[in-house]
């Protein structure tokens, strides 16, 4: 008798047991993070189909909220997880809002980068189609995103070396692009800039508009000269609506793997989720 109720007891518990193990494989939460999305756009503005690599908030399809977009050049590069993944853990600590990421992915960087074809001195050639590339981000890839995502109309544009340059040239050409432009290690060594610089700087007339100027502090001696001489500048011509913030980080050389989150901080410094984010 002793035996049965012992043995009746221990299939009691495997049962109960198995039940509870059912349970909470049923409400097993499903691991958050979003397949990466890929679009394609046939390009007027370029004459050629430029591809774009999309990671959506994590919880995207189950709301109806609408995010600001952060359009990211060097999408090959810089569209990396682990740079993602510090975005989403810094705004799920509230240091800033969710974003849609949208990484640009080259056809010719080489081109796309400065508006002007530059010569080195070994005879190569760069730029010549920056131009034409920012009206395809302007006119182009943004209404294609706010068409087919739901979008805040809060943008932020980043860059990195010589794509930091890009989006410091944006900046001064096409400031509707963005309401925050981060440049990491830009070079700016470039002649149209170093020719028009202070006069694109003194007649700015783009808005409310922030700046964010990221380098390393073992950058290139170039790098941290001609980033700290635009900083300066920003400053002392004090163009209105114009806020230009910058930040060596500790370590860092050229292109710090930290500059994106980084600038964001700067960005949003003193941000708290409930604020609304200013067109």
């Amino acid at each position: 008798m002793l035996k049965q109720s012992f043995f009746a007891l221990m299939l009691a518990l495997l049962l109960a047991g198995a039940a509870f193990g059912q349970a909470v494989q049923a409400k097993s939460p499903v691991p958050p993070v979003p397949t990466v999305r890929v679009e394609r756009i046939a390009s007027a503005r370029l004459g050629e189909t430029r591809e774009v690599w999309i990671s959506l908030p994590d919880r995207y399809d189950e709301t109806s909220d609408k995010y600001p977009v952060l359009y990211m050049f060097d999408g090959e590069i810089n569209f990396d997880s682990g740079v993602i993944g510090g975005l989403r853990q810094a705004a799920f600590l509230g240091e800033m809002p969710e974003f849609i990421v949208v990484g640009v992915v080259n056809t010719d960087r080489s081109k796309d980068i400065f508006p002007q074809v530059v010569t080195y001195g070994d005879g190569t050639k760069d730029g010549g189609r920056a131009d034409s590339f920012l009206d395809f981000v302007g006119e182009e890839l943004i209404p294609f995103m706010e068409k087919t995502y739901r979008t805040e109309p809060f943008r932020v544009l980043y860059g990195t070396s010589n794509t930091g340059f890009t989006a410091v040239y944006a900046l001064f050409r096409n400031p509707g692009l963005a309401n925050v432009y981060i440049a990491a290690s830009a070079t700016l060594a470039v002649p149209v800039f170093a020719d028009r610089r202070d006069a694109w700087i003194r007649d700015f007339k783009g808005g409310d508009k922030k700046l964010i100027l990221i380098m390393g502090e073992n950058d290139l001696p170039t790098i941290i000269s001609r980033n700290g001489a635009l900083k300066e500048q920003c400053d002392v011509l004090a163009p209105a609506g114009l806020a230009c913030r910058l930040d060596v980080l500790k370590g860092g050389g050229h292109v710090p793997g930290n500059s994106l989150v980084e600038g964001l901080r700067l960005a949003f410094e003193g941000w708290k989720i409930p604020t609304p984010l200013k067109k």
